[in-house]
C-alpha cells in the first residue's frame, strides 16, 4: 500500500492498494477509484458526527481492494491534508478532520470541554494503533510541538488535532458568552493547527 497526501489546499489523499489490502476511512470521504473495491462497515470504532447538537453517530468504513486499485479520498471542505504517524502518539482529531488511516488502527469518539454541543468544547475522533492517520484542516495545517512546562493557546475553531496524551482545556477568552472559545494546550504535546477556522467555531 502506498498513500500520498497531495501538496496544496486541495486536500486530496491518493492511495495505491494491492489486491486484499484495505484502509479505514471516514464515511463520505471516498472521491473516486480505478480498479475494483468494496466498501464495508468497519468494526474498528465509531465516528461521532457533530453536524448538530443531537450528536448522532455514524460508523467508519473499511475500503477493501479486490484487485490493484487507485483510490482518492478528500475531506468535506477545502484545505490541506497532513499525515500523523500513530507509532509516535495516538491522535484526537476535531470535527471533519479525520479522513483516513492506514495500518492496524482503531477509531473512536471522545470530547474535551464541558458542553461541546453549546460551544464550550470539542467533539473528537480518536485514532489509535500502529499506522498513519490523515488529517485535514482549512487553509494550511501546521504541526506544532509544545515543550514540557510551556503552554500554547489556540482558537478552538483552528484546532485540527492533538496527541491524546496532551493536557487540553477549553475556555473563553472573555467573560461574555459571545467570546470565542480557545484551547489551552500544556506541554509536552503535539498539536495540529489550521490557518483558517471552522465556520461556526466549535463543533
Amino acid at each position: 500500500m502506498e498513500a500520498t497526501a497531495e501538496d496544496g489546499t486541495g486536500g486530496l489523499l491518493v492511495v495505491e492498494l494491492e489486491a486484499g489490502e484495505s484502509l479505514l476511512a471516514a464515511s463520505g470521504a471516498l472521491v473516486d477509484y480505478v480498479g475494483n473495491l468494496r466498501v464495508e462497515r468497519a468494526r474498528e470504532g465509531v465516528l461521532r458526527s457533530v453536524a448538530n447538537a443531537r450528536e448522532r453517530q455514524r460508523t467508519p468504513v473499511r475500503v477493501v481492494a479486490d484487485t490493484a486499485t487507485t483510490v482518492r479520498f478528500a475531506p468535506p471542505h477545502h484545505g490541506s491534508l497532513v499525515a500523523a504517524d500513530l507509532d509516535d502518539d495516538n491522535v484526537a482529531a476535531t470535527r471533519d478532520a479525520f479522513v483516513a488511516a492506514t495500518g492496524d488502527v482503531r477509531v473512536g469518539a471522545d470530547r474535551v470541554g464541558d458542553a461541546p454541543a453549546r460551544g464550550s468544547g470539542l467533539f473528537l475522533t480518536t485514532v489509535s494503533g500502529g499506522g498513519t492517520a490523515y488529517l485535514a484542516g482549512r487553509g494550511r495545517v501546521d504541526c506544532v510541538q509544545v515543550p514540557e512546562g510551556e503552554e500554547r493557546v489556540v482558537a478552538a475553531a483552528n484546532v485540527v488535532a492533538f496527541d491524546t496524551d496532551a493536557a487540553v482545556s477549553v475556555e473563553r477568552v472573555g467573560a461574555v458568552e459571545e467570546a470565542e472559545p480557545v484551547c489551552r494546550i500544556r506541554g509536552p504535546a503535539t498539536v495540529w493547527t489550521a490557518t483558517r477556522p471552522v465556520p461556526g467555531a466549535t463543533n
